[in-house]
Order: structure tokens, then C-alpha cells, then sequence
């Protein structure tokens, strides 16, 4: 079976492209279809191991997993109609092979029944609370341990639909903001300078990215970039740069004058940086390929802006399969790494330079821990307030750092940590 080990994407645009679908409206869909199915997942195996046993739904194949998954998606939360279920079948088919899907053709008609009960409430409260809000029990528990319930449950069942899209205007560019917010149709997000809310998708917006325009950002990265606030004629170092959203933020902020060296270490995701580049008009931007743990830059900055890898706990709504990749232990790494890139950056930092920190995680031990240690070990730097600040405070005490919550802010969770070096 050609795709046989394929991811839910994958496996329905591949048949999407075999039977030569080409209408852009049925493309969209077939996205949307995949994106829903990773953000319920947990509940849609649960629902399909109620008709296939465990063991034997874990050894399936990969690509008809993701059909089994797509079939249960459409049933019970999309409330997709038989025609529907059946143009997927016929995809399917066409893709994965009849013999292939034989052995599931009955299971497959059980689950598009609908009528598959899901029995949740024989669940323990936290896998119960996990099932229905489609993440996982241990970090279920961990938000009710910070957040208490309350305000957990408002975080987790946000995740359960998508975040609004955000855009900036490229200053480098184009200079008239309001010709292009009436193109896009965009509502200006009040007090963040240049960052608009789209309502809608017009055609217009494709010739504007092409043309570099403008920006699809999150407004908490927005943010970010504000915050570190760099002036023309200065040097910054941008770490973990890709793909280049900050870097080419901070070059606009400047008006293309000064130096901007941007740390990447992923050779896959430097072709995506030198496009952002090419594409916006920055030209004040040097990238080198570094572990940012062992920063291979000589002398001082004005500014070092710091986003390290992170668990993508606060896009969870945005980006559904973070979801299921994050565990106790990796956060635990990421943690001990974003300390390390952390500590090797502020040795870059100038006598009265800023140190600017952030992740899009809303977890502590990623943001207020990481800051805790940080600070102990360096006296020199202390936490200054933020402009502008549309966020929430910082817990334990970092009252003068900005976090930002999707069920709130309807953006990406987000933390940022300002911190400058005193003389």
C-alpha cells in the first residue's frame, strides 16, 4: 500500500491528488478536515477503539488509521452528511487500495453510523476532563495544578477551535496603512502599532504577502517585537531567528538601518528564513547557522531578542498536533535548553542593553522558571516593564512580564520577559 504510513494531511491530499482534484474550495476543505481530526484525536480513538480492539487499532496502518480518524471526525463532530462521508470513502479507495481497506469496511460503516457512544463518564476525572476536551491527562492535570480548574478548563476548551488570523503591515514595504487595511478588510488591533485582525480572506491579501506587503504574525509575536522596541542604527541579535517573522519585525522597526544577526541551527528552516527575507525588503539581516547554546558571535548588542524551541503549549488551537507530541520529559529538556540559550545570550548584551525572552508556551517551568533561575545567577539584569502591554501579568511575582492567553486575548499563548543590563 503506497500510503499506507501517512499522517492525516498527507494521506487525504495525496488522494485528493490522485483522482486529480484540483478545485481550490474542495482543496480547503480537505485541509480543514485534517487539521479538525489532529485536534480531536483522543476522542476519535476513543470512539473508533469501542468498535476496533486497541491493540489491533494501534498496529493498523498508518494511512488507514487516518482514514478511520477522518470517518469519525465527520460522523461526530462535523455532523458530515452521507454524501460527504462517501466522496472521502471514494478518495480512500482510490488511494489506499479496496483489498487494503476490506478488513475495516464494517468498522468503517459502524463509525459513520454516528451512534458510537463514547461512555466518558466511566472515565477518572482528569482522562474524563482529557477525552472531552481532546488533550492529553497529564497536561490536564498539570494546568489544574497551576491555573486551578476554572481557569483550566477555560484553556483547554478554547484549544478546541481556531484562533483568528493576524497580519502586520511591512513598513519596508508599504507606507499607506489605512489603503491596506480597507484591501484587507481588517480590524486594527488597538494599541499594537501596525497589526490588524482579519475577518475575512479576500483574494487581495495573496498579492500583498506576494509582494511582502504584509505579514501573517501572531499578535502576541507582534508584540514581541514591539516590546524589544530597536531604534535605527542599532545592533541586535535575534536568536532561534526562523522563520524570520521577528527578524524582518525588528529590520522594519529600525527602517533597514544597522546590523540584525539572526541564529538559526535548523537546516530546514533557513530556506523559509532567506525567503521572509527576500520577500519583505530587509536587507540589514546576517544570518549564521549556530547551536544558540554556543553562540559563535564576537562583541556586544544593543538588543538580543531570545525565542527558543519550546513545547507550543500555547498553540495548541492554532496547531492541533503539538498536542500530541509534548510530554512531561520533553519539557523538562526544552526547559534545561531554553536556560542554557538563555545564559549564552545575555553574555551578548550591552551595559544598559535589553534582553527580551519569549516562547509560545504557557507553562512556567518554560517562562517564570526559566526567568527564576536566569535572574539568580545573573544580578546584572533586572526585569523592566513592557510597552505596550495587552497581555496578563506574569505568575510568581513577574507582575512587569506579559502573558498572553487564547481564551482571552484570542491569540497564541505567549509569554514575553524584558529584562535589561545594568551598567
Amino acid at each position: 500500500m503506497a500510503y499506507a504510513n501517512m499522517g492525516e494531511r498527507a494521506a487525504l491530499l495525496k488522494a485528493a491528488d490522485e483522482i486529480k482534484v484540483a478545485d481550490s474550495s474542495e482543496l480547503r476543505q480537505a485541509h480543514r478536515i485534517v487539521m479538525e481530526t489532529s485536534r480531536f484525536q483522543n476522542k476519535l480513538d476513543r470512539l473508533i477503539t469501542q468498535v476496533i480492539p486497541e491493540k489491533r487499532f494501534i498496529e493498523t496502518p498508518h494511512g488507514i488509521r487516518s482514514l478511520l480518524r477522518i470517518v469519525t471526525y465527520s460522523s461526530y463532530v462535523d455532523g458530515a452528511r452521507e454524501k460527504e462521508i462517501e466522496k472521502i470513502m471514494h478518495w480512500a479507495r482510490n488511494t489506499l487500495g479496496w483489498k487494503e481497506l476490506r478488513p475495516y469496511e464494517e468498522s468503517i460503516a459502524q463509525l459513520a453510523t454516528g451512534r458510537v457512544e463514547l461512555h466518558a463518564d466511566r472515565l477518572a476525572e482528569s482522562e474524563r476532563v482529557a477525552v472531552e476536551t481532546c488533550h492529553l491527562s497529564w497536561y490536564v492535570d498539570r494546568l489544574m495544578h497551576i491555573f486551578g480548574r476554572p481557569l483550566s478548563l477555560e484553556i483547554l476548551r478554547r484549544d478546541l477551535q481556531p484562533l483568528p488570523t493576524y497580519i502586520r503591515t511591512n513598513t519596508l514595504r508599504a507606507n499607506n496603512e489605512d489603503e491596506l487595511a480597507q484591501i484587507l478588510r481588517g480590524a486594527k488591533v488597538e494599541g499594537v502599532k501596525g497589526a490588524f485582525r482579519l475577518e475575512r480572506n479576500p483574494a487581495a491579501r495573496t498579492k500583498l504577502l506576494a509582494t511582502g506587503q504584509i505579514v501573517v504574525q501572531d499578535l502576541a509575536s507582534i508584540v514581541a517585537g514591539l516590546v524589544a522596541s530597536p531604534r535605527p542604527g542599532q545592533m541586535v541579535l535575534d536568536v532561534c531567528a526562523s522563520p524570520g517573522n521577528k527578524t524582518t519585525h525588528l529590520a522594519a522597526l529600525m527602517r533597514n538601518e544597522g546590523q540584525v544577526y539572526s541564529i538559526e541551527l535548523s537546516s530546514s528552516r533557513i530556506p523559509q528564513w532567506r525567503r521572509e527575507i527576500v520577500r519583505t525588503g530587509c536587507s540589514i539581516a546576517q544570518l549564521i547557522r549556530a547551536d544558540a547554546r554556543m553562540l559563535p558571535v564576537n562583541g556586544k548588542f544593543d538588543l538580543v531578542l531570545v525565542d527558543p524551541p519550546c513545547s507550543n503549549s500555547g498553540v495548541f488551537a492554532r496547531n492541533p498536533a503539538a498536542k500530541w507530541e509534548m510530554t512531561r520529559g520533553k519539557v523538562r529538556e526544552l526547559s534545561l535548553r531554553q536556560t542554557a540559550i538563555l545564559q549564552a545570550s545575555s553574555r551578548h548584551v550591552n551595559d544598559n542593553g535589553i534582553l527580551v525572552y519569549c516562547t509560545c508556551s504557557i507553562l512556567p517551568e518554560e517562562n517564570e522558571y526559566v526567568l527564576e533561575t536566569f535572574l539568580k545567577k545573573n544580578t546584572d539584569f533586572r526585569i523592566v516593564p513592557q510597552n505596550p502591554f495587552i497581555g496578563s501579568a506574569g505568575l510568581r511575582g513577574f507582575n512587569e512580564c506579559q502573558r498572553f492567553y487564547s481564551h482571552i486575548h484570542e491569540c497564541n499563548g505567549y509569554f514575553i520577559g524584558k529584562m535589561r543590563r545594568e551598567a
